[in-house]
């Protein structure tokens, strides 16, 4: 299922996604401890940490940011531990370059929250943090939309700035990672990764993209005209110096 070729880890080995997830799951079970009446339990939040060579990055963060990697690590991790899912610890991956074979390493994590830092437009330097819980959050101009501005916006992105949709996009928690897509901003909405790549939600076959710490969602007229929201993960607590919208 979904073989990767042996360069991947630099030898004759393959690395696949069953490998990936079982990896994965190692790592984390071995963060595990007994709490009261026998119960496994974790810390609150991992960190996996994906080290591979720097041809493989991208191909295993590709493997990450898919939302059914996740989903199958909890799956298999609760049956390894033989616990029930919302015990299981919030997970996040980092993927890094490293001379070698690929490792995978867990750490007890600091629990983040994700933001959108605004530059450009009326609402420039504004820190927004999404709301919990895994809502959605729509964004957009001003705090309402619709036909008769009834439908409220998550995220306030400006107030006045007239190239940017009252109802310009929507962002959607997906396992542990962020998706955005475009809605009245249509073409207009792109999301900049930090290596150059540049993707027009409304374009691709699902009519959404992962988004990741440092990417860009980019809003604008057509004509040079731009408000760019870049995503950030802040740790509970820490002053980031904004606002929540």
């Amino acid at each position: 299922m979904r073989r990767l070729a042996g360069w991947l880890l630099g030898g004759s080995d393959e690395l696949g996604w069953d490998d990936l997830v079982r990896r994965t799951v190692e790592a984390i079970r071995k963060l595990a401890h007994h709490a009261e009446r026998g119960r496994v339990a974790f810390p609150p939040d991992v960190t996996v940490r994906i080290e591979t060579g720097p041809a493989s990055v991208e191909v295993i963060r590709g493997f990450v940011d898919k939302p059914d990697f996740d989903q199958s690590v909890g799956a298999a991790l609760a049956n390894a531990s033989d616990c029930p899912t919302d015990v299981l610890p919030r997970r996040g991956y980092e993927v890094v370059a490293s001379e070698g074979r690929t490792i995978v390493r867990a750490a007890p994590g600091v629990t983040r929250v994700w933001s959108l830092v605004v530059d450009g437009g009326d609402r420039s330097g504004r820190t927004l943090a999404l709301p919990g819980g895994h809502k959605d959050a729509r964004f957009g101009r001003g705090e309402w939309h619709g036909p008769d501005r009834h439908v409220p916006n998550d995220l306030v992105v400006c107030e006045t700035t007239e190239f940017v949709s009252r109802r310009a996009g929507r962002i959607s928690h997906v396992g542990h990672n962020l998706e955005v897509e475009a809605l009245d901003q249509g073409d207009a909405l792109v999301v900049r990764r930090e290596n150059g790549e540049v993707i027009r939600p409304a374009r691709t076959a699902r009519g959404r993209v992962p988004i990741r710490e440092g990417d860009v969602i980019e809003l604008g007229d057509g004509g040079g005209n731009t408000l760019r929201l870049t995503v950030r993960r802040t740790v509970v607590g820490q002053d980031h110096g904004g606002d929540h919208g």
